[in-house]
C-alpha cells in the first residue's frame, strides 16, 4: 500500500502520510518514510481501517490506498494474517507473507486519488520552551508551566525532588 501512494505521492519534505489504524501500518510508514509522528508528519486514527493516505502538504493532493475486503479471502496466508482468530495452526512465516502480499497487490490493494479537507491533518509547527518550574523543554499550549508540573504527571519522583 505505501509503495503504491509514495510512487504516486514521492517522498519530500512535504511528504504526510495518514494512517487509519493503530496497529502496524503506522510502524511500516515510519520505518519506510521520514513521516513520524515525532516530526509531526504522520496521522494515526484509529479506525480499525488497513487504509492510509500519502500527500503533499503544500497542494493538499495525494493518493489513499486500502485493503480491498472482499479479495482477502482469495490469498489464504493474508486472510490468516488478516483473521488471526479463524486461523487453524501456527502463523504464517513472514517471508512467506511478505511474497503473498507482493503477489497480491495490484489484486489487493484499492487505490483513488483524493484532496485533503481536514485542517486536523494540517501539522503546524509545535511552539515549545523550557517550564519555569522544572527547567525542562515542553509544548507551550499546555500553558505558563509544563503538564508535569500542573499535576498531571504519570510519574511520581523517587528519592526527594
Amino acid at each position: 500500500m505505501l509503495d503504491t501512494a509514495i510512487a504516486k505521492v514521492p517522498e519530500s519534505p512535504e511528504l504526510v502520510v495518514a494512517v487509519e489504524t493503530i496497529t502496524c501500518l503506522p510502524d511500516a510508514v515510519q520505518v519506510l518514510t521520514s513521516c513520524t509522528t515525532g516530526n509531526g508528519r504522520m496521522k494515526v486514527y484509529d479506525w480499525g481501517k488497513f487504509a492510509l493516505t500519502a500527500y503533499n502538504r503544500e497542494t493538499m493532493k495525494g493518493v489513499r490506498t486500502w485493503v480491498i475486503a472482499d479479495v482477502v479471502p482469495k490469498w489464504p496466508l493474508i486472510n490468516d494474517w488478516f483473521n488471526p482468530a479463524q486461523r487453524i495452526g501456527e502463523s504464517p512465516l513472514f517471508e512467506d507473507l511478505v511474497e503473498a502480499f507482493f503477489e497480491a497487490r495490484s489484486e489487493l490493494i484499492g487505490v483513488r486519488e483524493v484532496r485533503i479537507v481536514s485542517p486536523d491533518n494540517v501539522f503546524p509547527r509545535k511552539k515549545t520552551g523550557i517550564c519555569e518550574k522544572c527547567g525542562e523543554s515542553y509544548n507551550l499550549k499546555c500553558g505558563p508551566i509544563c503538564s508535569a508540573c500542573q499535576g498531571q504527571a504519570y510519574y511520581t519522583l523517587e528519592g526527594g525532588a
